[in-house]
């Protein structure tokens, strides 16, 4: 039997989502909300706020395609556009109570291997690398943060890693390019090249590769970082040869 008023409550889900209204969507969920999915495990409310809400940042919109209701609950399928133009298919199973969602449990559309909201999270650190938004970086460190760079001392503690980045604060890249972003579960892999200015007034060329292990599939915080830097010759040092 169609319910009107739980059909709002599952728009009224999406929409918040994609106007970023963290307020609404505190008021549509119960205290005793859970959440699931192949990744989360029945998390409760204050956990899927920290986990799942900041990746309303990279949506642009939902389009339902099929929305059913029954005695307080509701199966939704549905297509999510991103940001950055990629596209995706869920479905989702909605219990109510009280004029609140209880409970929704989620069934990936896709390889999470591939998942495009784990994607653009690697895409916003690397942004910020080549950006010089350190801010940004020391915001999304873990407190037991494991910090590499090969060939320098291994840091651990997000202490230690804020003292060496803050020296990095505004040095911003001449050229910085991207050429693979590989990603399984809550590890991503980032590949490219990227020149920066020396004392002298040259510039220096480099190769790297960094390997982010981050808290959780889901959330923007920095377990583990392994970053490999690969000085490259100049067109001098390449026309001496």
């Amino acid at each position: 039997m169609a319910n009107n008023n739980d059909s709002n409550l599952v728009r009224g889900y999406f929409n918040a989502y994609e106007t970023k209204e963290r307020e609404t969507l505190e008021g549509l969920l119960s205290r005793d909300f859970t959440f699931s999915s192949p990744v989360d495990d029945k998390i409760d409310r204050g956990t899927y706020f920290a986990r799942c809400w900041p990746s309303c940042k990279d949506i642009h919109e939902y389009r339902i395609h099929h929305l059913f209701t029954d005695v307080n609950e509701a199966f939704v399928g549905y297509e999510c556009e991103l940001n950055s133009g990629v596209t995706f298919q869920n479905m989702e199973h909605f219990r109510f109570f009280d004029n609140q969602i209880k409970e929704i449990i989620v069934y990936f559309g896709y390889d999470f291997r591939e998942d495009p909201f784990s994607e653009m999270r690697a895409k916003r650190f690397n942004d910020a690398f080549s950006s010089g938004n350190i801010d940004f970086i020391i915001e999304n460190i873990a407190e037991d943060v494991n910090w590499h760079v090969v060939g320098e001392p291994k840091l651990h503690g997000r202490e230690a890693v804020v003292k060496m980045m803050e020296p990095m604060r505004g040095v911003v890249p001449k050229e910085y390019k991207t050429n693979n972003i590989l990603i399984n579960g809550n590890k991503a892999i980032i590949e490219g090249t990227l020149t920066m200015p020396k004392g002298n007034g040259e510039v220096q060329s480099y190769a790297y590769c960094d390997i982010y292990t981050f808290t959780h599939s889901n959330k923007d915080t920095i377990k583990d970082l392994t970053a490999y830097l690969i000085e490259l010759p100049n067109e001098k040092e390449l026309n001496n040869e």
